[in-house]
């Protein structure tokens, strides 16, 4: 009587559970790269922003040689990388919201 009560087969329960782990651990690997990229796109914008914001300033001896040009390129890039892991500006939270707003749309069933 007991032995009725409950399932036999556990082989659906049990693949429903890995399929869900699964789906998990692929939604974090995806929320990571997609972390990643966004704070990436933000290094380069605030790098960019850098280089844009530089090139208004009078040249200066250090800047006056093609050496100097570079020296900026790669500390404008550096300053960018480390204010985009600091928090930056927001604009990788923003990407980041909005990639997940289009994902909920497209997820969710129209009427």
């Amino acid at each position: 009587m007991i032995a009725g009560m409950f399932p036999t087969d556990m082989t659906g329960l049990s693949h429903s559970v890995t399929t869900e782990r699964i789906e998990r651990v692929e939604d974090s690997v995806r929320r990571g790269e997609l972390l990643r990229a966004s704070q990436e796109f933000e290094s380069y914008f605030l790098s960019y922003l850098m280089k844009v914001m530089r090139e208004t300033v009078p040249k200066g001896e250090l800047t006056a040689n093609p050496m100097g040009d570079m020296y900026y390129s790669f500390y404008d890039e550096e300053i960018g990388k480390r204010a985009a892991q600091a928090g930056g500006i927001g604009l990788s939270a923003y990407v980041l919201d909005t990639v997940a707003r289009n994902e909920d749309l497209m997820r969710s069933p129209t009427s």
